[in-house]
């Protein structure tokens, strides 16, 4: 264990849970990106990831939280899992909306549950494993978080309580994108490690989303065409495109002394509050 390493999140970020409610009922169309089949089952794919990656990222926080001696930390630990337990409840409910308009999120779902409780009886599956995988999938969650919140026009075509869910979910990515980080810092403290694992992560994440946009596009029966590939690409890879402006934050990570809150993006917070929050907390 290392226990020389302090935490860099700022004492002032509040990771707070905020119960919303949003009425997915209203999204009546299959293909609910701008009509874009491509963008449609991509954003379908990674809502199918979100509950049962999200639980096991809580259950590999908890098997290091009994050791954690830092009460800012601890509390940070509170408030993650309360963050990522409601994201996996929401996401469970608009998986639900979409299945109904025929992309079945749900199904993927129920496979990456699976997936995930053979995966955690493997030997190779040690707590330091899980928890190294945590911390390169929330760097990954967190950049793209940051890329929707400073780039909003990029989710204008989509129905409100989609993009209403996605700002929410990009806001409080971004107020705990540390608390894995920190806790792995100080209870096993290997970097090295740590930048191996996000290699694999990405690798793995990005194989199994291209196959469950193959597999949501079987089951509707849908070839996407010219002009949703064409789409696709641009909201990938244009000027303005994800992958293209989450390149540097993702390399970020391979620094010797990276932080995530080395880019203090806290004004996204704010923007949130104050320009794009349309959603209401429940009581």
């Amino acid at each position: 264990m290392n226990t020389s390493v302090t935490t860099h999140t700022p004492a002032d970020v509040e990771i707070k849970p905020r119960r919303m409610n949003f009425p997915f009922s209203n999204i009546k169309d299959r293909f609910f990106f701008a009509g874009n089949s491509l963008l449609s089952v991509f954003f379908g794919a990674l809502s199918s990831t979100f509950p049962p990656g999200e639980a096991e990222f809580i259950a590999s926080v908890r098997q290091y939280r009994e050791r954690i001696s830092d009460p800012l930390l601890k509390e940070q630990i509170r408030g993650f899992i309360g963050q990522e337990g409601h994201h996996s409840h929401q996401h469970k409910l608009i998986n639900e909306a979409l299945r109904d308009l025929g992309i079945d999120a749900i199904k993927l779902e129920k496979h990456l549950e699976r997936d995930l409780q053979r995966f955690t009886k493997r030997k190779y599956a040690t707590p330091k494993f899980r928890l190294a995988m945590t911390v390169g999938m929330e760097h990954m969650t967190a950049i793209m978080a940051e890329f929707v919140l400073k780039n909003p026009q990029v989710l204008e075509p989509l129905e409100e309580s989609v993009k209403d869910l996605l700002y929410w979910h990009a806001v409080e990515e971004i107020e705990h994108k540390a608390v894995a980080f920190d806790v792995y810092m100080q209870m096993e403290g290997d970097r090295k490690y740590l930048r191996r694992v996000l290699k694999l992560a990405t690798f793995m994440f990005n194989v199994r989303i291209a196959l469950y946009m193959v597999a949501l596009l079987w089951w509707a029966r849908k070839f996407p065409s010219w002009s949703d590939i064409k789409g696709f690409r641009r909201f990938m890879y244009g000027d303005k495109g994800m992958l293209t402006n989450i390149r540097q934050p993702y390399r970020d990570f391979f620094k010797e002394s990276f932080h995530p809150w080395d880019h203090d993006n806290r004004d996204l917070i704010d923007k949130w509050q104050n320009e794009l929050r349309k959603g209401s907390e429940a009581t």
